[in-house]
């Protein structure tokens, strides 16, 4: 039975008068801090209201602005198609008071708790909490831009550290680290259901590492190679210690058919090993509309990617006799990894089920799989139930996952690949788990074959991180890690590739595919300069508004790229198809 997990809201506590800085805010105006700091329940309070920060854990559509998936309109950052954005458009760019407010939330708690009276341990644990919630945005606001300035304590209208100047981004990881390290050494290593503990700051650490270390490694512009091998050692220190620890497995009933997708839509995984925090909904206090969303998603998975998928047997479709072509989504989805069945709409999955009658629709005509809703006729399933009461708007009460064991298993993976220490028990402890959950054969270590369809990085790259690669991107497919493994990956010009934004094969057409953008896409699916999606480096960082590097040239230099040549395209976002 599910647990009730209800977070103490203090909006009202913490509400906010903006002034004309975006990383300034007045203090919280309902907060008396004469008598609100006393006690370790007064930290609890507050910390509460930062829960909203962690993902829902419920979406299988996050992945827009990548080679993964294509919106039915074009993301406009990905294409390119923005300026330099002024205070009134930095929202989009996150460099705006919504962005930073909480890094001033989490600093006005450093400087006010001191006087709260209790245990070491006690105080200690909600101060953990409070610094890890920092680390998890500054991490954020560093994914996006870079260099950043580091403010740690609660400033005024008049605090000169206002004007600092930017820190190297290795430098606010450090900074990041100091906050993970005293977050897992004070954090409960079993916390209170719905609370997170130290697995869960481990987990973040290790995620960050991995990021900022293959960052410095494949961004040879930075100089910064030598910097890596010390990130990639904490991560594998953080995910061997969270795998160490046996508290966690990958849901598996031996159904390799169906657990891969089971465990999304399970409805109570308060009890789920694979979650290393889960996200309670209840009926009556807190729903969501998933099933819903993800049928009228407005998205779908690209060629590109369905594409990547192995077949039955280990081998790509470069190399498989398994491989049964395109022509249509039954042969394209036979005899594959089964998580591609358990991730996309297929011929044999209900497109709704009637439960008061036990009856159940499919999709016939090959042409329905495309739709006003699903362009490419990828759609996906993760997290969809298709009954007629999943269906209501608002209405599912399954759990969502906000950070999954899998992804700790392919940090571990990865970083010792990276590091060149991985070994075959490693891969059996980690790539190896995932595959035998959906009955697949095992990575080994060299690997066994060479696709011609392996991605063309830019650079050299074993076989084994193409295939780390590979597994990281199904596994994960359409949870929104697509975007930060481009960029860390320096990788954003595999997504020249006209498959990256065309979809399944139409019958009813002459088997050609389906094309979700025509202005930007040739007949013959060719890549055309100036007309095809290109990608440009300076697509790596955003853009710091233009008014905040006037107000503080500390911020100066802007990011690489991001000046007079940032253009606007005049062409409009695409919606027809065909």
């Amino acid at each position: 039975m599910k647990q009730k997990i209800l977070y103490i809201g203090v909006a009202a506590v913490l509400s906010l008068t903006a002034c004309n800085d975006s990383f300034l805010e007045r203090s919280p105006q309902s907060i008396n801090d004469k008598t609100f700091w006393n006690t370790p329940s007064d930290l609890e309070a507050y910390v509460n209201n930062f829960y909203g920060w962690l993902p829902s854990g419920v979406t299988s559509i996050a992945d827009g602005e990548s080679d993964d998936q294509v919106p039915n309109g074009i993301a406009q950052y990905f294409w390119g198609q923005f300026t330099t954005p002024t205070p009134e458009a930095s929202s989009w760019c996150n460099w705006s008071k919504g962005a930073w407010s909480p890094i001033r939330l989490t600093n006005y708690f450093m400087t006010h708790y001191q006087t709260v009276v209790g245990s070491e341990a006690d105080i200690n644990k909600y101060v953990g909490e409070n610094r890890f919630f920092r680390a998890f945005q500054y991490a954020g606001l560093m994914r996006t831009f870079g260099d950043l300035p580091w403010i740690d304590k609660e400033l005024g209208t008049d605090s000169p550290e206002l004007y600092d100047p930017k820190l190297k981004r290795y430098e606010i990881m450090d900074k990041i680290i100091e906050d993970f390290d005293f977050a897992i050494q004070w954090l409960p290593e079993k916390p209170a259901a719905g609370r997170i503990g130290k697995d869960v700051a481990r987990h973040l650490k290790a995620r960050t590492c991995l990021h900022e270390a293959t960052y410095y490694r494949y961004h040879t512009e930075l100089g910064w190679q030598d910097k890596a091998e010390r990130l990639l050692k904490m991560a594998v220190d953080e995910t061997d210690a969270i795998i160490n620890s046996g508290r966690y497995e990958i849901y598996n009933t031996g159904k390799p058919e169906k657990d891969y997708y089971e465990m999304f839509v399970m409805e109570d995984k308060t009890n789920l090993k694979e979650a290393i925090l889960s996200v309670t909904f209840l009926d009556g206090k807190r729903k969501h509309g998933m099933s819903r969303t993800l049928w009228e998603a407005n998205t779908g998975f690209s060629k590109n990617f369905v594409e990547g998928y192995l077949c039955k047997d280990g081998k790509p479709i470069s190399l498989s006799t398994y491989y049964k072509g395109d022509e249509n989504m039954r042969n394209e989805t036979t005899d594959r990894d089964p998580r591609l069945k358990q991730t996309i709409l297929s011929w044999d999955f209900p497109t709704r089920v009637t439960l008061s009658t036990n009856d159940s629709t499919f999709i016939e005509e090959e042409s329905k799989f495309i739709d006003q809703y699903c362009y490419t006729g990828y759609k996906s399933i993760k997290y969809f139930i298709p009954t007629d009461k999943a269906f209501e708007a608002n209405n599912n009460t399954y759990d969502g996952i906000a950070y999954r064991y899998a992804e700790t298993l392919l940090i571990n993976a990865e970083a010792k690949a990276e590091l060149g220490t991985i070994s075959q028990a490693d891969l059996d402890k980690t790539i190896n788990v995932l595959r035998d959950r959906v009955g697949m054969p095992h990575l080994t270590i060299n690997v066994g074959f060479t696709d011609p369809n392996w991605t063309k990085w830019g650079y050299d790259l074993s076989p084994l991180l193409q295939e780390i690669r590979r597994e990281r991107r199904v596994e994960l497919a359409g949870e929104g890690f697509r975007w930060d493994d481009l960029m860390r990956w320096k990788a954003g010009k595999i997504c020249d590739n006209v498959k990256t934004y065309v979809g399944k094969r139409q019958p009813e057409k002459g088997g050609k595919y389906a094309i979700v953008y025509p202005n930007y896409t040739n007949e013959d699916y060719s890549y055309e300069a100036g007309k095809s999606r290109t990608w440009d480096d300076r697509l790596y960082l955003r853009p710091i508004p233009t008014a905040e590097l006037q107000r503080n040239p500390g911020l100066l230099p802007q990011n690489p790229g991001c000046l007079q040549s940032w253009y606007t395209s005049s062409l409009p976002a695409d919606r027809n198809r065909s």
